[in-house]
């Protein structure tokens, strides 16, 4: 990772380099490969949207067996879903010498996210001088999950983090690729630490890769490079296979040429991703989802395909509600520290917080799908300064780790300068507040008032209605006055099935079924209640550390690789 393209120096990149909101829409960060016809959201596994005909929901009604089989393949490991956890699953395990067919049900992979990878320990973190307290993390993450995460999954990531994190920086480096260490948050209540490693740059590039999706990408062609490696594309997965036994033996997929089975004598691996566009799974077990502004990723290929499979072979599900993962950018690209109000015109949080609790709050305490967040033409001086107490995602920016805050927040008057223009409908602006909320859709009589108490509020130095903290309180007085509309949008629903250390899918009595794991965001447990993001890029940062650990315990290579 010595060298960037074009010449750049990576040292000169961690200086100088700034993703702010802007850049995280044009590089895609919020990435989702295209929709396209290869794949299809139902795949035969079960309605995406309601309950199997009995009346009973999808995944409690096994279907018959398929037996019109058209071809059986056999391999060693099937791992079903091309997502990040399923590609770094599938290198894994063909590096260390095991056959592997990777299924996908659409005609590309799948990355989802913002693009960066979580890890609280890497040497590209010791190169920063930046230690992480894990302890600490690790308490935080439990406290987020209310407790419920299982506690012992969670200490495996904590312990693999920095082993897996140094391979992939490994696998980038042999591609030409680079990494950049963004900054977190300096909030004692919402800590952020900077851990979020972005990789591109590297030569495995093409039309439909992004930031977001390039690490699918180079998984993909490391892996072809072992030999032990085949991918199927517009393959969906529909059914699993068991023997006598009960154990899993294979999948059965679904192809324009008939019914093929694949016999994993090794394991079958499901890494699906999540259920953020199957309704009935989101009824049941995560209904807060129906509230947020937006599903931030379009393909809508997530519809619960391995969860259904799952279930219909035995495998139990964590309990319930599951966590979901939001951030508020569903409509603009800035939340800042500043006055939110809500439709009725009405100031309903404390909104120096992280992006989740943004996005509960407006939905819940809000009321609505959105909320305006509204400052005055001091906002820059005073995002810059309340960057020495706080930030986070989209507060901040994505910008590397040695850069000034005032960096950020030259980045976010770029995202809002072009919105002003490009995207009319999520920042307006006027020279008075009458002419602002004039165009908001919001009560502007209350929101006068809203604004009047909010002032009172900071030039008395106490908020004493959501009890911010006082560096955070900025009156709305000088014009000219900008609002951006803040949407809740969903990223994942990050539950799902239940599942032990070892990743293997386990029943309603913690026996795990014989021969079928589960990774990536559909499977439970490490996560519940909520999402914690004080280790920023997490979700990425799980899926590479299940995967990596799979392929390895698939191969038979874990306990001699891990000592």
């Amino acid at each position: 990772m010595e060298e960037l393209k074009k010449g750049i120096s990576r040292r000169n990149l961690l200086k100088g380099a700034t993703i702010g909101a802007a850049g995280v829409a044009a590089l895609g960060l919020f990435g989702c490969a295209p929709a396209s016809s290869g794949g299809s959201t139902d795949s035969g596994s079960g309605s995406a949207t309601g309950e199997a005909a009995s009346g009973q929901h999808t995944w409690e009604v096994k279907p018959e067996p398929i037996t019109d089989i058209s071809e059986t393949v056999e391999t060693e490991v099937l791992i079903i879903g091309a997502g990040y956890s399923g590609t770094c699953c599938a290198l894994s395990a063909a590096e260390n010498g095991t056959q592997v067919i990777l299924v996908e049900k659409d005609n590309v992979p799948n990355g989802h996210g913002v693009g960066g990878t979580g890890a609280v320990g890497s040497r590209a973190l010791d190169e920063l001088g930046i230690k992480v307290d894990k302890p600490i993390e690790m308490e935080r993450w439990v406290a987020t999950c209310g407790g419920r995460c299982r506690e012992s999954l969670v200490g495996k990531w904590f312990r693999e983090s920095e082993r897996c994190m140094n391979w992939l920086l490994d696998v980038a480096e042999s591609d030409g690729a680079s990494c950049m260490v963004t900054v977190g948050s300096s909030s004692a209540v919402h800590p952020e630490v900077d851990c979020y490693h972005m990789i591109f740059g590297g030569q495995t590039t093409g039309e439909n890769v992004s930031v977001a999706t390039y690490v699918e990408y180079l998984f993909l062609a490391k892996a072809e490079e072992t030999g032990n490696f085949q991918i199927v594309y517009n393959s969906p997965a529909v059914q699993l296979v068991q023997d006598d036994s009960g154990a899993v033996t294979g999948a059965i997929c679904e192809t324009e040429n008939g019914y093929v089975q694949y016999n994993a004598s090794k394991g079958v691996v499901l890494a699906t991703g999540d259920v953020s566009y199957n309704d009935e799974y989101i009824n049941e077990f995560c209904p807060i989802a129906n509230k947020v502004m937006t599903r931030l990723c379009s393909d809508q290929g997530n519809t619960g395909d391995g969860h259904n499979m799952a279930a219909w072979v035995g495998g139990a599900f964590q309990d319930g509600p599951w966590p979901t993962m939001m951030h508020p950018q569903a409509a603009g690209m800035f939340s800042g520290p500043f006055l939110f109000i809500s439709p009725d015109g009405k100031r309903f949080m404390n909104e120096a917080t992280w992006v989740q609790g943004k996005c509960v709050g407006t939905m819940v305490n809000g009321g609505y799908d959105h909320c305006w967040s509204i400052f005055d033409a001091n906002w820059e001086a005073d995002n810059t300064a309340s960057l020495e107490f706080g930030g986070g995602m989209f507060w901040d920016s994505f910008r590397a780790v040695g850069t000034k805050p005032e960096d950020a927040t030259a980045s976010h008057k770029e995202t809002i300068e072009a919105g002003l223009t490009d995207t009319p409908d999520n920042y307006k602006r006027a020279d008075t507040l009458d002419e602002l909320l004039s165009q908001l859709d919001v009560d502007v009589e209350t929101a006068k008032a809203t604004i009047e108490r909010y002032n009172e509020l900071c030039h008395a130095g106490e908020d004493v209605d959501f009890y911010k903290e006082s560096h955070y309180l900025f009156p709305v007085e000088e014009g000219p006055f900008t609002a951006v509309k803040l949407g809740p949008g969903l990223l994942a629903i990050v539950g799902g099935i239940h599942i032990s250390d070892n990743f293997e899918v386990l029943n309603a009595e913690n026996q795990p079924i014989p021969g079928l794991y589960a990774i990536g965001n559909c499977a439970g447990d490490i996560y519940a209640y909520d999402y914690p993001i004080n280790i920023q890029g997490n979700s990425h940062g799980r899926c590479l550390v299940e995967g990596k650990c799979l392929g390895e315990q698939l191969a038979g290579v874990y306990d001699e690789v891990k000592a």
